[in-house]
This record gives C-alpha cells, sequence and structure tokens, in this order.
C-alpha cells in the first residue's frame, strides 16, 4: 500500500464551491486526493481537524516585511510568522524597504535574506526603476509586479509627468507584468500640507485634507488614461473611498486591464476611530468616512473589488507615539484579516465564497501564482484550519509581529485559526510555530512574455 507524507481526517473542507465532510491526502507538497473516508489512507502524519473548517491559504498581496535596516520594525521571520498566526501561506513583499528594492543586487539581497528566515512562502515586488532598461531585468529576477508610489516615489522617475510614466507603463505592459499604485497626487498633497500648516487645525485636521478622497481618485483616474493607451496590468492597491471605486467600475465596463484591492481596515473602522485611536490607526490613505465604507462593501458584493489584503505596515509602538503628523501611518494586518473577515461571514455580512474568492482564489489568478489559492487535487498544500465556534478578543501584545498595536484591540472575533499548513507542511498549531526559520519558500513569477 502506497504511504502519503500527511493525512488530514474529519474536516469540513470547501471544496468546488461548497462545504464538504471528508479528508485531504498530501504529498510531496501537493494536493493529491480529496476522500470522504480516509480510513485506508496510509500516512506519516495525520491530521485530526476535529470538524473544523479547512479554506485555503490566504494570499496576501499587500505586505511590508521591513528586515534589513528597518528590522526593528519588523523582520522576515516575525513577519511571517506572524502571517502564518493569521492563516495566510503566501505574501507578496512590497519594495519601500530600506534600502529600497529598486534594482536587481538589492531584490537578490532580499531574496538572500527571506531565503533564511521565512517559514511561509514569500515573493517580492520591485519598485519602478529610473532606468528603463532594468525592468526587464526584475521580471527575469521572478518579481510578481512593479509597485509605483504616487506620492512618494522610491525612485528618481517624474510622477508628475504623464509622458514619462506613459514610457513607463508601456515597457512594463511588454512584461504582461502587473503595475501596482498607491493612488495620490504628489502635486495635490505639497500644495495642501503647505498651505494647511499655516492654518489652526489639529494635526488630525491637516493631515484628513491634505490626504483626500478626490486626490485619490484623481491618481486613479490619471493611471487609467495612461492604460487605456498602454494595456499594461493595473491594480489599485488600498481602495478607500466611493469616488475612486466608481472610476475603476468604469474603467471596468469599459473592458480596462484594472483590478483592486481593499483593506479589512477600509471596511471596518472610520474617521472618527482616528480620533479615539490617535497614531495608531494611521494609514495611508486615511480611514474613511461612514458613507465610504458601505460604498466599499456594495463593491465587495458587486465584484468590483477583486482582493482582500492587509497592507501590513508594522512599526515600533515608540515612532506610533510620536505626534500625529510625525508617526509613520500604518497598522499591523497579518494576525486580524482572517478573523476579522470570517466574522463578518458569521454575521452574515458577506458571503464565505466570496472571502475565499477575495483572499485565495483571486489573488493567485491575478498574480500568476500558479497551483494556489484553490483546495483541488494538483494544488499546493497550502490550507488553514479554522474554529467557528472560537470566539477569542484581539490582544495586539500576543502578536507575533514585532508591532504589538492594532486599531482591532479589544475586538471580539467570531472565528480563530488554529493551524496553517504550508506546502504540505504545518508551520502553526495553536498559536505556536512548529517549524525553524528557513522553512519557507522564496517564489518567482515564471509566466512572462
Amino acid at each position: 500500500m502506497v504511504t502519503f507524507d500527511c493525512c488530514i481526517e474529519d474536516a469540513k473542507i470547501y471544496f468546488g464551491g461548497k462545504l464538504v465532510e471528508g479528508g485531504i491526502v498530501i504529498d510531496n507538497g501537493k494536493i493529491v486526493k480529496i476522500i470522504k473516508d480516509v480510513a485506508l489512507i496510509q500516512a506519516d502524519h495525520k491530521i485530526n481537524a476535529k470538524k473544523n473548517l479547512i479554506l485555503p491559504g490566504c494570499i496576501d498581496v499587500h505586505a511590508h516585511l521591513r528586515d534589513f535596516k528597518l528590522s526593528y520594525k519588523e523582520d522576515f521571520y516575525t513577519g511571517t510568522c506572524s502571517a502564518a498566526k493569521g492563516g495566510i501561506t503566501t505574501v507578496l513583499d512590497m519594495p519601500n524597504s530600506q534600502p529600497p528594492t529598486i534594482n536587481v543586487n538589492i531584490l537578490k539581497e532580499r531574496k538572500k535574506a527571506a531565503k533564511k528566515k521565512t517559514v511561509i512562502n514569500i515573493g517580492f515586488y520591485a519598485a519602478i526603476p529610473s532606468n528603463i532598461d532594468e525592468i526587464s531585468l526584475l521580471v527575469r529576477e521572478g518579481i510578481f509586479g512593479f509597485k509605483l508610489y504616487l506620492h512618494h516615489p522610491l525612485t528618481e522617475i517624474n510622477v508628475e509627468s504623464d509622458e514619462e510614466l506613459t514610457k513607463y507603463f508601456s515597457e512594463i505592459a511588454k512584461w504582461n507584468t502587473i503595475l501596482a499604485i498607491h493612488p495620490d497626487d504628489k502635486k495635490t498633497i505639497e500644495k495642501k500640507l503647505s498651505l494647511l500648516k499655516r492654518e489652526k487645525l489639529s494635526p488630525l485636521d491637516i493631515f484628513l485634507k491634505t490626504y483626500t478622497p478626490e486626490g485619490e481618485k484623481k491618481a486613479v483616474e490619471r493611471c487609467l488614461r495612461i492604460i487605456e493607451k498602454t494595456r499594461t496590468l493595473l491594480h489599485a492597491c488600498h481602495v478607500s473611498n466611493s469616488a475612486a471605486l466608481h472610476a475603476i467600475q468604469n474603467a471596468k465596463e469599459r473592458s480596462l486591464n484594472v483590478t483592486c484591492e481593499v483593506t479589512p481596515h477600509h471596511l471596518l473602522l472610520k474617521t472618527s476611530d482616528l480620533k479615539h485611536w490617535g497614531a495608531f490607526a494611521k494609514t495611508l490613505p486615511p480611514l474613511r468616512t461612514q458613507q465610504d465604507i458601505e460604498a466599499l462593501w456594495e463593491g465587495l458584493k458587486k465584484g468590483i473589488i477583486d482582493v482582500i489584503a492587509t497592507d501590513h505596515a508594522p512599526h515600533a509602538v515608540e515612532e506610533k507615539e510620536k505626534g500625529f503628523l510625525e508617526a509613520p501611518p500604518g497598522v499591523p494586518g497579518f494576525e486580524t484579516m482572517l478573523p476579522l473577515m470570517l466574522t463578518m461571514v458569521k454575521y452574515e455580512k458577506m458571503r464565505l465564497d466570496a472571502l475565499v474568492a477575495l483572499t485565495s482564489h483571486n489573488p493567485a489568478k491575478i498574480f500568476g501564482l500558479r497551483n494556489k489559492g484553490e483546495i483541488a487535487e494538483g494544488f499546493d498544500a497550502d490550507l488553514v484550519l479554522i474554529d467557528m465556534k472560537k470566539e477569542y478578543l484581539i490582544k495586539p501584545e500576543l502578536f507575533s509581529s514585532k508591532a504589538k498595536y492594532s486599531p482591532f484591540s479589544g475586538w471580539k472575533a467570531k472565528a480563530k485559526v488554529v493551524a496553517t499548513i504550508v506546502n504540505g507542511i504545518a508551520v502553526m498549531e495553536d498559536d505556536e510555530i512548529l517549524v525553524p526559520a528557513g522553512s519557507g519558500k522564496i517564489l518567482e513569477r515564471g509566466a512572462f512574455s
């Protein structure tokens, strides 16, 4: 009789768009069978799921793993342990590290460092390089996309010139690679910040009046006009308001190559939460109004929004305790995204099939992550086990992330991640990391033309 590496039994499996009771047989990191009765299966390792729910592991396409000179905020080990505790099996790392990922040499160094520390799968973005000829080199090195910070570019590219952006967009389009944008308008921000600092406004009001929904919409519409000519694959990060979302909806109706994501904090928190949490809830884009939140939820229901991502952006608590304008923007999200979204499923705010699509299937499809994002034979055994009856309070002091803060502190989650399996190996169980640093994989996007 054939002996397999692992067998999960007594589970409720999200398979083929519905829940089925049974087991999953795993060998060489792959799902080889999904069967009703595993009693006759021989395996080196057996996991009793205790009737818990099994979903495909989450794929987080927007995260900041820091490390290098920013390792005091987070490093590849603490970040990926945090992701594993949150049911995330694959993370795509943004390029605004220190030094930023702007060329092949730095990319190789990040991959080398991550390989020694990661406990899950990691892929990488790069910033758009100043030298357009380096785009092809970065693509061949396996990046999953380029990131353009329209409000704060990481390289010498002139973000205020449509002509220059068109040139770079066209080159990226040649390589069939995603261009992810942080949509905001640099000139508008600089002008408003200069004027507002002269007025007698609170730091919070200055912040909100600087990073406006109008600026976000303006940046989105500008990039959409460019891709209409260049046919670049555009991905709008952390859409936060109804105006920007409406622009994306119109573009999709015109069959433009655009996808977009939303974060849990923009779905669940609003401007008034900034008044309560101060800089601990400061993000870019800022938290918006209740009307914007409702528009985002409607966008999820209509399928306008393609992905839910964390925008995990950890900082030291001491940095967040600075004055509001001086404190860096960003909140940790690895350990809260899936529990919070499952809580929304319990509240019937969203359907389970939509959650799986937004956190697993769609990210895999959009970013070319082959054999990921589904529970099916032949797919990678990246799985998350969830106790849908377990309730607990979110306590940031228990995070594996170095960022021990959260604007969701004290929230009650109505479902808990109890185990995370990556490439067929149990990485986390009952909040304990079971594997050493370096057990994860570095992913490279190989599909380019």
